[in-house]
């Protein structure tokens, strides 16, 4: 039987890459300046050959799809305008695992959000077929239906109590298919030409986002609010809860990564502010000036935190769960809004600060953002002095009126009565 030579069977420009594949390769010459440049374009065309198919066959047909590539990118090679916006054109085929395992590895593998990115991917590979070309999926019935399956997916799960589902979810996962469908063109595994929209303009290359409704504006708590969800947990025996609650209003605190690893290390008694890791940005806090019932506060559980671990106590030892649990039992008891939730005092904080006027990055500052934006949206400059006419300003609330008030009560739970509400506490 004769042995067939295939290589002498391909054309100029397409040649053997190891033994399952094709290279397409085609040349353009041009003068750049003053000195000859040669562009060269790549693409790989699989021989595509089972466990029990004809190598010849496979080889023809390869071949056939390599001729056609061939055309294709010669002609975009000799137009005028290569070469001086070069834009990589690709024409390879990849599959939707390939591409999303390799990418993984590369952006996501041991990063912190490799946790939800795997969620993402298992709710993608849930509708799609893992071996699925990423060129078929660029259709207006895959992008519609892939919508509606996760949305009933995720409404589904046994851990979603109220079968709600965000848009926002849902755009999670539709930017794991466009993180996908930009690594493959990247590695000339899919054609721009090929996308749900190609127009090179789309960032979203046809997988939009869904909209999302405006979030309602959430209020800050009253004064009124404060003291009442204070003097309840009081009544109770929360004294502890009673203290964090105050302290989270008047410090703005994350609840997880802030309050609860805040120790009585990060607290300066003889400057009376406080310093402390903010994990989210990966940055120190600028120094805090803690308002005179925080002061109190710090001083009354100080020896109860060295105890516990010498400078790396903690001031506070209730976890977020039960503080979860006391914030849902005030809401009710106190008849607070729906969105009284641990959040909440943060909130309180920042907006306490704006509607005092304090400058746009004094509250950037102290609320611990890294973008102004996030803030107000306008600049300002902050100083040590500001810093502490800001804590200030929420932490003394003056008369509107010097001569009323004759009698020396007070509203205001922010920054007043700090030693009289630990004595209630029987501290």
């Amino acid at each position: 039987m004769d042995i067939i030579d295939y290589k002498k069977l391909l054309p100029k420009g397409i040649r053997f890459r190891g033994n399952n594949a094709l290279q397409v390769q085609s040349n353009k010459t041009a003068i750049v300046d003053g000195k000859k440049k040669v562009y060269r374009e790549f693409t790989t065309v699989p021989i595509k050959l089972d466990q029990h198919g004809d190598y010849a066959i496979a080889f023809q047909l390869a071949m056939q799809e390599a001729i056609k590539v061939k055309t294709h990118q010669d002609s975009m090679v000799a137009s005028s305008g290569y070469g001086k916006n070069k834009v990589r054109k690709s024409f390879g085929v990849g599959t939707l695992k390939e591409c999303f395992d390799a990418l993984f590895e590369k952006q996501w593998a041991g990063q912190k959000q490799e946790k939800n990115i795997k969620i993402y991917a298992q709710d993608m590979f849930n509708y799609f077929p893992e071996d699925i070309r990423l060129v078929d999926m660029q259709t207006e019935q895959h992008y519609e239906g892939f919508i509606e399956f996760v949305r009933k997916q995720i409404e589904d799960r046994p851990m979603n109590n109220l079968s709600s589902v965000s848009n926002k979810s849902i755009n999670h996962r539709l930017m794991l298919i466009r993180e996908i469908c930009r690594y493959a063109i990247r590695h000339g595994l899919l054609d721009q030409t090929k996308l749900l929209n190609p127009d090179i303009r789309s960032k979203s290359m046809g997988w939009d986002n869904l909209s999302l409704e405006p979030s309602k504006k959430k209020r800050p708590l009253t004064e009124e609010q404060i003291l009442q969800v204070y003097e309840e947990a009081v009544a109770d025996g929360e004294l502890e809860f009673a203290d964090q609650f105050i302290w989270l209003c008047d410090t703005g605190m994350r609840h997880k990564t802030e309050h609860d690893r805040f120790t009585v290390g990060d607290i300066n008694f003889k400057e009376g502010n406080i310093i402390f890791f903010r994990e989210k940005t990966k940055s120190w806090s600028v120094p805090i000036p803690l308002t005179e019932r925080c002061l109190e506060i710090a001083k009354a559980r100080k020896e109860l935190a060295f105890r516990r671990g010498g400078k790396k106590g903690r001031i506070f030892s209730m976890g977020y769960s039960r503080r979860r649990t006391l914030f849902d039992r005030y809401k009710k008891r106190c008849n607070l809004p729906e969105d009284f939730k641990p959040y909440a005092t943060r909130h309180t904080f920042i907006t306490r600060l704006v509607e005092a006027g304090n400058p746009a990055n004094v509250v950037m500052d102290l609320a611990g953002h890294t973008c102004i934006e996030t803030t107000l949206g306008f600049y300002a400059q902050s100083s040590d002095n500001s810093l502490k006419k800001a804590i200030a300003s929420i932490g003394t609330k003056k008369s509107t009126d010097d001569s009323s008030n004759s009698s020396g009560s007070q509203s205001s739970m922010i920054g007043h009565n700090s030693r009289n509400l630990l004595k209630v506490k029987g501290e």
